[in-house]
């Protein structure tokens, strides 16, 4: 199955993990809420054991594979890589030196890496981590043989294609050079200036392979090693994870402040949540029926809970197949359909009640991001004159796979089209048929309106406008088959440029063409919200959903 498809159904199943942003809700907008009011002038105080759900057996807690939520959580507590996601003051996702010191790049395309001295790893490898140690472990997850779902993201390392794989296995990664034990060469197939930021993805950091290779792929995935502050205890499959303070851990002043981490495993939220209330965990997800109540509760009024929620890296769109006579050769229908496209309405009804309508493709949270990008918001009045001057439009056709959510959604989009004088049938798909009509969309399969979700891999506005709207990716990465020279261009340039603010800019101007041009309406951003019982403390959930358990504390 193609990256990009297993990226899109790891989405699906992972939905109901997130919520847009709730009315009424203590708002954190990337900022870390305490368990109790007023603990921001509070002293962290070490030990305990914290007790934080994973929602979901992961598919494996290891740089090799980690993917879903519970597993890419496990794993960046227990591994790190040259850099790492940070969140700023202002809630947005930066990416900061972890195991390097620094690095360089002249044509964002060679870059060299810097690497502290002193790092380690873990018992019972316990020995000093090199630059050939990061050799060796991209190597392992490109090497075909190994199979690795994640392997697409160091794609663009010379010596892969585009799912991630080495091309000639005989070579190995030949983009990839220890100069010496401390300096790292690192050779693209094409300039990325937000290359430094893929590496903060768990599937970039470093593994003692030669300790893989003596234990066995099985029993490492079992009972990994990394360089993190947080090292695993045990795995029982479909009970929790444990994990304890790595006590020879390198980097002191980062050490984490609790001893040890029991992440129980949960296959609802209904569970967890009870479980919460019972007092058996320091945090939760919370059933989105009962948002409401638990905001304007007793326990959040006395200051027992509180309830936070984090921009996610993710946003829910209505794609429009380009390649299609009606669609892709009337702008002025696209944007009718835009402007009397009901966000509200859906998150209103649908959501019961939480508001957060998108301006754009890219988040909140992500480095560059520009709010209000859209330029035909809702505007019921200048759809119907839109299609007014259009006169007639044949009925068009609404895809989505089957899911409750998404025909509600399909319902609440379909009434306000009607309003505007459009006529949109909706039909549910399985989900494997819904992917295979959209992907023969340029092939006669009759797509036109259909519902599309993306989630980032990584903090950066390439990573939604690239792989979504690129002339090459946009046939298999959001299926709309649109195609702009113009919005290549920008792309290809801002890739090109190391400085952030030139390049944040022209990611912009790129993203405000392709809403010109409107080949996807954005709906809504999705947020993360949790409920944190009284003895947690400085707990934050990042764009990519990961909290930094080095940060938390328990009183």
């Amino acid at each position: 199955m193609p990256s990009r498809l297993l990226k899109l159904v790891a989405l699906v199943l992972g939905l109901a993990l997130l919520a847009p942003a709730a009315g009424g809700l203590v708002s954190c907008g990337g900022g870390r809420p305490g368990g109790a009011a007023g603990d921001g002038d509070a002293a962290p105080q070490p030990g305990g054991t914290l007790v934080c759900p994973l929602p979901g057996e992961p598919v494996s807690i290891e740089p090799l594979n980690a993917q879903d939520a519970s597993g890419l959580q496990v794993a960046h507590q227990v591994f790190q890589g040259l850099t790492r996601w940070t969140l700023d003051d202002d809630g947005v996702l930066v990416t900061e030196p972890d195991i390097a010191a620094d690095w360089e790049s002249t044509d964002a395309q060679t870059w060299v890496f810097h690497l502290k001295r002193g790092v380690t790893f873990q018992a019972p490898v316990s020995r000093p981590v090199t630059a050939q140690d990061f050799v060796a472990s991209w190597t392992r997850v490109t090497d075909p043989e190994n199979g690795s779902y994640v392997a697409y993201i160091l794609a663009p390392i010379e010596g892969c294609d585009d799912r991630g794989f080495q091309t000639d296995t005989t070579k190995g990664l030949v983009g990839v050079t220890a100069v010496d034990d401390f300096t790292l060469e690192v050779r693209l197939r094409y300039p990325l200036a937000d290359f430094p930021a893929i590496l903060g993805h768990p599937v970039a950091a470093v593994t003692p392979v030669d300790h893989i290779d003596e234990v066995g792929d099985k029993a490492f995935a079992k009972a990994p090693v990394g360089t993190g502050p947080y090292a695993v205890v045990s795995w029982r499959r479909g009970k929790e994870i444990r994990l304890a303070k790595n006590p020879a851990y390198w980097d002191a002043e980062r050490a984490g402040w609790v001893d040890a981490v029991r992440l129980p495993i949960y296959d609802d939220v209904e569970s967890m949540w009870a479980d919460f209330e019972a007092g058996k965990l320091d945090c939760s997800q919370v059933p989105r029926e009962q948002l409401e109540a638990v905001s304007g509760g007793p326990e959040v009024a006395a200051g027992a809970w509180t309830v936070g929620d984090w921009p996610a890296a993710a946003v829910y769109l209505v794609g429009m197949n380009m390649t299609d006579s009606t669609l892709g050769g009337s702008p002025e229908l696209r944007r009718a359909l835009c402007r009397s496209a009901t966000a509200q309405a859906v998150i209103d009804e649908v959501s019961q009640g939480v508001a957060g309508s998108a301006g754009g493709y890219v988040p909140p949270g992500i480095p560059g991001q520009k709010a209000g990008q859209n330029p035909y918001p809702y505007d019921l009045e200048a759809a119907a004159s839109l299609m007014t001057g259009l006169g007639g439009v044949p009925v068009l056709k609404y895809w989505y796979d089957v899911d409750e959510d998404h025909r509600q959604i399909a319902d609440t989009l379909v009434a306000g089209w009607e309003e505007a004088g459009l006529s949109v049938r909706a039909t549910g798909y399985a989900w494997g048929a819904f992917v295979e009509k959209l992907s023969r969309g340029d092939k006669g399969s009759g797509s036109q309106l259909f519902r599309l979700a993306w989630i980032a891999d990584y903090p950066s506005m390439d990573a939604f406008l690239y792989p979504l709207f690129q002339s090459d990716h946009s046939p298999t990465g959001s299926y709309t088959f649109y195609s702009s020279a113009g919005v290549d261009e920008l792309l290809q340039k801002a890739r090109a440029t190391l400085d952030a603010n030139q390049r944040h800019n022209l990611y912009a101007q790129a993203e405000k063409l392709i809403l010109t041009d409107m080949p996807a309406i954005p709906l809504y951003f999705y947020r993360y919200v949790r409920v944190v019982g009284p003895r947690l403390h400085a707990f934050s959930v990042d764009p990519m959903g990961t909290t930094d358990l080095r940060a938390v504390w328990l009183r």
